[in-house]
């Protein structure tokens, strides 16, 4: 059985210090990974196990119970900092950190044992030596676990004491490669060519076959919840959701999906009741208002062609809850771009304006990417949606260039038929700025 290794690092592309962009799974898949199962180690990564990450419990088991760990100090990330400090208190040894060159390690790091590798065009340089280098370095802490926490090497006589027995490290192998296995099944389904409906139920059959809902992981009970989300059988998605237990269903995410599921229902008021209650509780968050102002815009819609009346109420309504979630958190421009929307729609002298705030909100994210907001339920499409924005706020402005680069764009991204409906429902309100739109609308569709 081979022992877990826990890779603490960033993922996706961020910048560093000196606006170098490093693309972190290619480090991983390219470089730590294979160092890892070269020295004999099971590696786990924190963005394959977690889900978006909204439950920190499994975050503290793998800290502690894996067996080794390595860190990517690369770029200061403070989440790598925060963890390999738990880390460095919880475990005397088989902990070592890596770097990129170009990376200013923090001067109470400095005495830390930590390996360098150098990106040249966006790969790694000599890699095959740097892999050779680091197993045989991997293969030796193995043998000698000699200390390596700065906590335990500079504090004479500290010792962590905790009731954590081997049972407990192999019931987390045995979850970990559950989780993985029920992962690969799920998207296996997901990725076939079979219809909805056939995905549908194959993915309810798997449900099926873990009935016993009080063992779940919060991991694994969002993977089903976007699964059914992926087939848009949202009415199934709400029932899965009303079905788990209390601890899992009322965290926030479920509560939030819930609200969504319900809406594309049919269930408005029960939906608005569930959110509104969020807000109340935990204040304005941008997911919730986003989705929030969704149910309100959907209300808007419904009514505008036969009560102009309850029509303007929703759309001052959507208009004032999607500003509310844009202004909660600015990175999240999903509430910033409907709010321009609707400001189109009602005419507001400032729309233009608001919607070259939304869209340097959105290049922000382009630019930085930060997938580590712990109250978002994250799918293997999101990378759809910036792009979406983009085409969106391009054609709002009447700027038809700029609208075709960005359909290109949105269309070479991964995604679902059902995000690609809402982007073309949402450009049909902008008719009136020419066939061109029409065109878009129709390349959306046909992408189906």
């Amino acid at each position: 059985m081979k022992p877990l290794c826990f890779i603490i690092m960033p993922f996706g592309k961020k910048k560093d210090a000196n606006d170098k962009l490093i693309d972190f799974d290619y480090v991983y898949s390219d470089f730590i990974k294979p160092v890892i199962e070269k020295a004999g180690l099971s590696p786990i990564r924190a963005d394959e196990e977690m889900m978006g990450g909204i439950i920190h419990k499994p975050m503290y088991e793998r800290l502690i119970l894996c067996e080794y760990a390595i860190a990517d100090l690369t770029a200061a990330n403070a989440n790598v900092f925060y963890e390999l400090g738990i880390r460095y208190t919880a475990k005397p040894f088989t902990t070592f950190s890596i770097f990129e060159t170009g990376t200013k390690i923090p001067f109470d790091l400095v005495d830390v044992r930590c390996f360098p590798y150098t990106l040249a065009d966006g790969k790694i340089e000599n890699l095959e030596t740097q892999i050779t280098r680091l197993v045989d370095y991997l293969k030796g802490v193995k043998k000698q676990k000699l200390p390596d926490s700065p906590v335990y090497q500079l504090l004479d006589g500290i010792e962590f004491k905790h009731s954590l027995s081997h049972e407990k490290v192999e019931m987390l192998r045995e979850q970990v490669t559950h989780e993985n296995s029920i992962r690969e099944k799920l998207s296996e389904i997901i990725s076939s060519k079979s219809p909805n409906e056939e995905k549908l139920e194959r993915v309810q059959q798997l449900e099926k076959e873990f009935d016993n809902k009080e063992d779940w992981t919060a991991g694994m009970a969002i993977d089903f919840m976007l699964a059914y989300r992926s087939v848009e059988g949202f009415s199934v998605m709400a029932a899965f959701i009303d079905s788990l237990p209390v601890h899992l269903k009322k965290n926030q995410v479920f509560q939030e999906q819930y609200g969504f599921a319900l809406n594309r229902t049919g269930q408005k008021n029960k939906a608005i009741q569930i959110l509104s209650q969020l807000v109340e509780e935990n204040g304005p968050n941008s997911e919730t208002l986003g989705i929030l102002g969704r149910i309100y815009k959907d209300q808007f819609n419904a009514f505008k062609d036969t009560d102009r009346i309850k029509a303007k109420g929703f759309l001052n309504k959507a208009i004032d809850t999607y500003l509310m979630g844009f202004k909660a958190d600015i990175r999240d421009y999903y509430p910033g771009v409907n709010a321009a929307t609707l400001k189109y729609i009602r005419g507001d002298e400032d729309v233009a304006d608001f919607a070259k705030v939304v869209e340097f909100a959105v290049n922000t994210h382009l630019e930085k990417k930060d997938k580590t907001n712990l109250r978002r339920a994250t799918s293997n499409f999101d990378d759809y949606w910036p792009y979406a924005t983009l085409l969106e706020l391009s054609v709002l402005q009447n700027e038809e260039e700029k609208a075709f680069d960005y359909l290109s764009a949105t269309l070479a991204i991964p995604n679902e038929p059902w995000q690609r409906k809402t982007t073309a429902n949402n450009l049909q309100m902008f008719l009136k700025h020419g066939d061109w739109v029409k065109e878009i609308i129709e390349n959306l569709i046909s992408e189906q």
